[in-house]
Formats: structure tokens, C-alpha cells, sequence
């Protein structure tokens, strides 16, 4: 029997999907899509209901939350508010059904992002590499969610996969989400202590290539 906080738990998820006009799914994707909204109002990492929810369903997503908490940086949670924001403008910009909360609605899209981003983080993977932007990375919907494994092995390929990575999360049955190309920009990078080595080997590289020795004495005239 379900106490009063899980009850009040799933009637947010019921009503979280209700705000953006998918009733249909199952309340896992509502429940996952409150979660993220309330983390990024209180700026923390999922607790009681919340936490034993994404531990079931969605171990990525909570990775991905708590190590947005762990670092204690504002930077990081704007990170992912700005992640939401441009995919509520693709979303405004293209054929989106309207509906009561479309803020709601660009959590829901950015979910296989979020989920992909902290596979990496639990598999201890530092692959990722950073842009600019995130136009490497499609446009997730509901379709994609049935036909994910399809365009996996193209995003490897393509011009996502060499700017990023193929992320891989371990979706639940009822929440079962696309395997998307996810591209990280460099507050990301920072924010997810992601990617340090490859960018200090970076920043170590001579701009003359005069060996390991650097340039010899006498070598210019």
C-alpha cells in the first residue's frame, strides 16, 4: 500500500504529463519529469520518493542529478537550465502541439540527454567531447523513444558521434528512453568535472614542435 508522500509522488507525475499533453505514457516519464523540475527549483539531489524512484527506474538520470549537487556550483545547475531552454526553443520553433506547460514538455525531450550524460558519468567514461553548441545532438521525441536503437549505430558515425558520444543509458520497461548523440559544452565539461585530462593535454601542447626538448639554443637566426 502506498503511503501519502508516494501517492502525492505519482498524482505530480500524472499531472506532469497531463501539463504536456501526454496522458498516454506510462507515469514513469511524468515522475522522471517532475524530478528534474523539482532539482533544478531547489537546487539539490533527489530525496525520499524522488531518489527511490530514479534508483528503480533510472540510475543515469540520478547520477547525473547528484553530481550536479555534489559540485556545489550554481554554474551547474544553469547548465542544465540552459540545456532546457534550447530545446524549448527548437521545440517553439517547430511543430510542437501547444500545451498548459511547455517548459514540462523541453524536460521531457532533454530526458535522453540527461540520462546519457550520466551513463558516461556512472561507466567513468571521459570521451566527451565539448562545442560550442548542441546542433550535433537530434531532437529527441516520442517516436524516437520506439525506435532509439534504429539511428545508434548512425550517430557513431555521423557528425554527432565524432563531436560526441553515443551515450547508452539502461532505460527501465516504464521508462524506457532513446539512445541519443549527446554533446556537452565546455560549462558542462566544467560543471560534470568531465573531460579534464584530454583538455590539460590539450592546453599542453607546444606550438613548436621542436621535440620534447623544446627549442634548442641557437636553432633560430
Amino acid at each position: 500500500m502506498k503511503d501519502v508522500g508516494e501517492e502525492i509522488f505519482w498524482q505530480n507525475a500524472r499531472a506532469a504529463l497531463r501539463d504536456i499533453g501526454m496522458s498516454h505514457l506510462d507515469p514513469a516519464h511524468g515522475a522522471a519529469v517532475d524530478v528534474v523540475r523539482w532539482c533544478l527549483l531547489v537546487r539539490g539531489r533527489p530525496t525520499h520518493h524522488r531518489q527511490a524512484f530514479l534508483e528503480e527506474e533510472c540510475p543515469a538520470l540520478l547520477a547525473y542529478l547528484e553530481k550536479l549537487a555534489s559540485s556545489g556550483d550554481a554554474a551547474g545547475w544553469r547548465t542544465l537550465e540552459e540545456r532546457i531552454r534550447y530545446r524549448a526553443e527548437l521545440l517553439r520553433d517547430g511543430d510542437m502541439q501547444p500545451c498548459p506547460r511547455p517548459w514540462l514538455a523541453a524536460i521531457w525531450h532533454t530526458l535522453p540527454e540527461l540520462a546519457g550524460i550520466g551513463q558516461t558519468i556512472l561507466d567513468g567514461a571521459d570521451e566527451l567531447k565539448s562545442v560550442a553548441d548542441f546542433e550535433a545532438a537530434p531532437a529527441p521525441t516520442d517516436t524516437d523513444a520506439k525506435a532509439g536503437d534504429d539511428g545508434g549505430d548512425k550517430g557513431s558515425a555521423g557528425k554527432a558521434g565524432s563531436a560526441g558520444t553515443a551515450a547508452k543509458p539502461k532505460p527501465s520497461p516504464r521508462l524506457a528512453l532513446p539512445v541519443v548523440a549527446v554533446v556537452l559544452t565546455e560549462a558542462e565539461m566544467k560543471a560534470l568535472d568531465l573531460g579534464d585530462d584530454a583538455n590539460a593535454e590539450n592546453d599542453a601542447t607546444p606550438e613548436v614542435p621542436d621535440g620534447p626538448g623544446g627549442p634548442k639554443p641557437g636553432g633560430s637566426k
